[in-house]
């Protein structure tokens, strides 16, 4: 009932928007013809914006590049933009009907556009953010990414983004300007793509269960980001922080990524086919420590039956040859990656069109995983007429994952690398001539026998839709209104399967040997919207104000199924929990949500000398404790173009642009959080329910971000040189937290709001085009970024969490505090943090720095580093190899005390967590290319013309790494994508390093 009137009222200030119209008039016009060109290399433009100054008229290319359209009386100057050129100003003279335009290239992407509300946007010389935006040569032109969130890493300032395992199909932590949440919503952003609101989960499989981990954030899943095919991607636009992101409201705490797919183009069809073929090996082997008989009496204890016996073992090994570098055996595999695109694009000036296809395979490192994803796409554009255009973009995707066992267990066996930690080289553990392979004396199995006989599979379908309207319901010279309705779903199921077969070591030390858990999920996301926006041009003494008004409403839902069901004491060679001795319904989820949001804004231009927006959005969830409140979320804005002023008299600096924004955003509770649930339980033989013990706070609010974001722009040596700085002061109120209760009350938590969280920090970045000759061009981008966290207030008391506990290394939550604070034993019960503090595992700055040149138009190099200073690790990896006695420095005496290295450390491990806490700085060059462009000449030759262009290719991608970390990646996470506990490392999945080469055919 509620819901229909508020929809009764938006429609009612839709139609209100409608009459406020100007009426259109009638003046004397001029008849302009055109042609639009390219001035590189003379081809026609379709699709160019041709507009009269300071009007609403306006024009599109056609498949020609031609154009026409009228001038009216008094108007002389044609501005021509089109994403990827420089915007230019024409002047008609009188009398001129027919002109010529030749746009040319924009390399500091100076006149780009850019998202600033949910149905407008603006050039970015006038933006007054620091959007980031990055083009389809950044995400795949160059190397064959993995995914697609890892193709941003190291070119967005601001956004940390971090490789938490190196297992096929990704895993990928994105932080935009620090810790934005602790316990409310997702820590990861909100994307958006081609106006789907997707999702972007880790689905749990079970795997850390049945491994023994624990915990479902330990299954070392993939986010579901994974499943976008980046060749498919024309930009990413990247909102970092509230001021920019306020207009997305109550789920753009972390940010908000917006993607566009690539379309088609009026002209002749094209047909763009590409085929990558590459090889994947460990970035970063650590190697394995020798064995003597010393060492063996060092570990065992001389003298005693178990040294004798590891003596003979070690002797009878060395005798026949048998001793074995297991890490090598491991993960030394060099695995194929395989991916083919083909690409139909064209059509005419009222229908077009952009069909893709794509497979992708790629092996592990590890043998028998893998990631393999097959994708379709489809988007059409169509104009029912000059005024009416609708748009459609269709997506299915299947991908297949193995990911292997890897990671954290507990005494199960059930991780390659925790189960190598403890294995010697004198293990025999090769399987004999009938492929049965021996137990392990060394742990609890045999790694061999599990990579080769466990299953880690994840099957996911999924099916992306949306569509577009836009109608101009009125047009004059100096008005326009428009009807902008947007809208799509985001369908997603998953399958996967854990399975343990029952003649596993480890499987037969249990009472119900074979275990298998069989998981399902299936998440459907709508998400609509419809708004006008009115567009007026005022003319004034001062210069013209263009004023653009839009006012409309939103709506998300999900609803998620999920589901885990577990049998064990397996019948052999059976993965059907039915044929089990015990089944269960390990887990069972059913999520339902609703999201309403109302959003006005107002942005005036004067004479893009100032440009100044303000809006607002009201939100309203269900996941909120009052489910009818609205939340307000205000945004403002301003930039002030001085080179536009008439005062400027610098004329080597093209612009100088001052900028200031504010904004709030919000982070909804988890799931679950603001309602009681019923726990079934056995009474006596007969089912019934018990109330959780969690509580209810019922004056529980969402978490805020409030953003205030002041920064400058400048473009100088005709855009030659550009610099952009920011500096931004986040804070986040109302941190939902769990407070503690007595456990006399029966309800022993209750999620409140907590705390005051604030990040400040700067970002830089440089852009120069050293040389711009015909035979030799030379790009240069810098970024640099760094951010501060603080808890500047807690209500509830300080305390540790994530990581395995004080002992290990954990984390600290206190007021003036950074929350990544990382903190263990020995205690300090009278200091004012009751642990002895180690580190933060926030870097103290970022660097990125990219170069890519231009040899003779033909040859094209690139290449991209990437530096993280400070920050630490825990890293639990090396505390269970100088246990096992297999860490590759194990055997050596750093200290000249006669131990070795490996001993010292574990008879540290006692008194304090100093031993796990590692400084994690890096270089990484993460990106390097080349290729070369047959010229036209040879072409027309070879093929008779019948191609457009041939590019040959060679890339790697996260090809070298600098580092004084102790383990195969400073970028690991044993804990996904979790806000805090971001920096645990407990014998991962090792990187990779990919080379690829490239064929690449447009005809």
């Amino acid at each position: 009932m509620h819901d229909r009137y508020l929809m009764r009222h938006a429609w009612a200030w839709l139609i209100l928007f409608a009459l406020l119209g100007a009426p259109m008039l009638a003046t004397a016009q001029t008849t302009v013809e055109g042609t639009v060109i390219d001035a590189e290399d003379e081809s026609p433009l379709p699709g160019v914006n041709v507009t009269v100054q300071n009007t609403q008229i306006g024009a599109l290319t056609n498949a020609d590049g031609q154009f026409t359209i009228e001038l009216p009386e008094g108007r002389r100057t044609l501005v021509f933009s089109f994403v990827g050129f420089a915007t230019q100003e024409i002047d008609v003279t009188e009398g001129e009907t027919s002109i010529e335009v030749s746009m040319e290239p924009d390399v500091m992407g100076l006149d780009e556009v850019v998202v600033t509300g949910l149905a407008s946007s603006i050039k970015r010389e006038n933006l007054a953010n620091a959007v980031t935006k990055i083009d389809a040569e950044d995400i795949a032109g160059n190397v064959d990414p993995s995914t697609l969130d890892g193709a941003m890493q190291g070119k967005l300032a601001g956004v940390n983004i971090t490789s938490q395992s190196g297992a096929p199909g990704g895993g990928i932590n994105v932080q935009m300007r620090g810790i934005s949440t602790l316990g409310a919503g997702s820590s990861q952003p909100l994307y958006i793509i081609d106006g789907v609101y997707v999702n972007n989960s880790q689905i749990s499989t079970g795997r850390s269960s049945a491994d023994g981990a624990g915990e479902g954030n330990q299954d070392n899943s993939a986010n579901r980001l994974a499943d976008l095919n980046p060749d498919e991607i024309q930009s990413i636009e990247v909102l970092k922080g509230p001021s920019a992101a306020a207009i997305y409201g109550q789920r753009a705490n972390a940010g908000v990524v917006i993607i566009t797919t690539k379309r088609g183009e009026a002209g002749d069809t094209r047909v763009n086919f590409s085929q990558e073929l590459g090889a994947v090996s460990a970035l970063n082997l650590l190697g394995v420590a020798s064995w003597s008989e010393d060492k063996i009496d060092l570990i065992y204890g001389e003298g005693t039956d178990a040294a004798a016996r590891e003596r003979a073992r070690f002797n009878q090994a060395q005798q026949n040859g048998n001793l074995f570098d297991y890490e090598e055996e491991l993960y030394g595999n060099v695995g194929l990656a395989r991916n083919t695109q083909l690409e139909i694009s064209g059509g005419d000036e009222q229908t077009q069109f952009f069909v893709a296809g794509g497979l992708k395979e790629e092996d592990g490192i590890i043998e028998n995983t893998g990631f393999a994803r097959k994708t379709v796409r489809a988007n059409i554009d169509h104009r029912l007429s000059d005024r009416v255009r609708l748009t459609s973009s269709s997506n299915y995707i299947y991908s297949d994952s193995d990911r292997g066992f890897t990671g954290n267990q507990n005494s199960t066996g059930g991780s390659v690398g925790y189960t190598l930690a403890y294995t010697p080289t004198y293990a025999q553990l090769q399987p004999d001539e009938d492929g049965n392979f021996p137990d392990n004396p060394y742990f609890a199995e045999n790694p061999l026998r599990l990579v080769n006989e466990a299953t880690n599979n994840q099957e996911v379908s999924r099916f992306l839709q949306s569509f577009s309207l836009n109608a101009d319901l009125l047009q004059s010279e100096n008005a326009s209104l428009s009807l902008d309705l947007k809208g799509g779903l985001d369908y997603l199921n998953s399958n996967s399967t854990v399975y343990f077969p029952p003649f596993f070591q480890f499987q037969q030390a249990q009472s119900d040997p074979g275990d298998v858990i069989q998981g399902k999920e299936d998440n459907f996301n709508t998400n609509m919207q419809g708004f006008l926006v009115y567009n007026q041009t005022l003319e004034s003494g001062a210069g013209p104000f263009s004023l653009t008004t839009q006012g409309g409403f939103t709506r998300f839902t999900q609803d998620e199924n999920r589901q885990l069901v577990r049998g064990r004491g397996l019948a052999p060679g059976q993965l059907n929990p039915l044929n089990g001795q015990t089944q269960e319904i390990f887990s069972q989820q059913f999520v339902k949500i609703v999201d309403i949001g109302y959003v006005g804004q107002q942005e005036v231009n004067w004479d893009d000398r100032l440009i100044g927006t303000v809006g607002a959005r009201f939100d309203r969830s269900t996941l909120n404790a009052n489910q009818e409140e609205f939340y307000f979320y205000p945004k403002g804005s301003l930039a002030i173009n001085l080179h536009n002023f008439d005062f400027w008299g610098f004329d080597s600096i093209n612009q100088m642009k001052l900028r200031t924004a504010y904004g709030e955003t919000g982070g909804l509770p988890q799931f679950g959080a603001t309602f009681s649930a019923l726990n079934s339980v056995n009474i006596g033989g007969g089912l019934g329910s018990t109330i959780s013990t969690r509580g209810i706070d019922p004056d529980l609010d969402p978490e805020r971000s409030r953003e205030l974001e002041l920064g400058a722009d400048i473009s100088a040596l005709d855009g030659r040189l550009a610099l952009e700085a920011t500096y931004y002061r986040k804070t986040v109120d109302d941190i939902i937290l769990d407070r503690e209760n007595p456990v006399s009350t029966g309800i022993t938590t209750i999620a409140t709001n907590a705390g005051t969280l604030r990040n400040t920090g700067i970002e830089l970045g440089l852009s120069v085009l050293p040389v711009d000759r015909e035979n030799f061009s030379w790009f240069s981008r810098t970024l640099f970024w760094q951010n501060d966290s603080e808890m500047t207030d807690l209500t509830i008391p300080a305390f540790t969490t994530g990581g395995f506990g004080a002992a290990l290394g954990t984390y600290y939550i206190g007021e003036g505090f950074s929350p990544t604070t990382i903190v263990g034993t020995p205690a300090t019960p009278d200091s004012e943090v009751p642990f002895t503090v180690y580190g933060d595992a926030q870097p103290d700055f970022q660097m990125s720095f990219s170069n890519s040149f231009t040899l003779f138009q033909d040859l094209e190099l690139s290449f991209l580093f990437h530096w993280s200073r400070g920050g630490e690790n825990i890293n639990l990896s090396r505390f269970l190899s100088d246990i096992g006695g297999t860490t590759d420095d194990w055997n050596e005496d750093h200290d000249g005390d006669g131990v070795p290295n490996g001993l010292d450390r574990t008879d540290m491990f006692g008194p304090g967590a100093a031993q796990f806490v590692e400084e994690a700085s890096y270089v990484k060059l993460r990106e390097a290319s080349i290729y070369y462009t047959l010229p036209s000449s040879v072409l027309d030759t070879a093929f008779n013309g019948a191609l457009r262009n041939v590019k040959l290719g060679l890339s790697g991608s996260n090809l070298l790494l600098f580092s004084d970390y102790d383990s195969y990646d400073p970028e690991v996470s044993v804990f996904g994508t979790q806000a805090v506990a971001q920096s645990v490392e407990v014998t991962p999945y090792p990187s990779s390093r990919r080379l690829t080469f490239h064929l690449r055919l447009e005809y």
